[in-house]
């Protein structure tokens, strides 16, 4: 699944590389998640022994891990999921597997790009490969668009787009 945002105003002195910057912010991009209770730092594993995806190109040798915790509300109780986030940058953004209860994984590319209109403006995609279970999946693919979308909006606001 590929998701990509509208534009994102480069009027404002707005660079591509400093919106790399800025979605680089692991607890900015943390706190869009509209269902986060906490999250905390874990310590990072030897890049040897990290099970880096095949064609991915680093920045560094580097993956930051987070715990995550996720309250989802639901008519007869709420649930509270645990999930781990491994981010590695990249050039133009960073990748995130996550891995959450029941099987559900999730492996993201997040990058910015410039707008092919010939605007100068940027855009935020995202490249998005889940495996879950298949009662899951409509939740699962629900959360993902809601997200992507709080995600895009917060940042438009952050960068100072409209």
């Amino acid at each position: 699944m590929t998701k990509v945002s509208p534009g994102i105003s480069t009027s404002d002195g707005l660079t591509k590389t400093s919106a790399i910057e800025k979605l680089r912010d692991r607890p900015f991009f943390l706190e869009c998640d509209p269902y986060l209770v906490s999250y905390d730092a874990k310590p990072e594993p030897a890049w040897d022994a990290y099970d880096v995806p095949k064609g991915l190109q680093p920045l560094s040798q580097r993956v930051e891990i987070y715990q995550v915790k996720d309250k989802y509300e639901n008519p007869i109780m709420g649930s509270d999921i645990n999930s781990t986030y491994e981010f590695i940058d990249m050039a133009d953004g960073f990748w995130v597997r996550v891995r959450s209860p029941m099987g559900t994984t999730m492996e993201s590319t997040f990058t910015v790009r410039e707008k092919g209109d010939g605007s100068g403006n940027l855009e935020v995609v995202q490249e998005c490969d889940c495996k879950c279970n298949k009662a899951l999946s409509s939740i699962v693919k629900k959360d993902l668009d809601k997200n992507y979308t709080l995600i895009v909006e917060n940042l438009a606001k952050r960068f100072g787009g409209k």
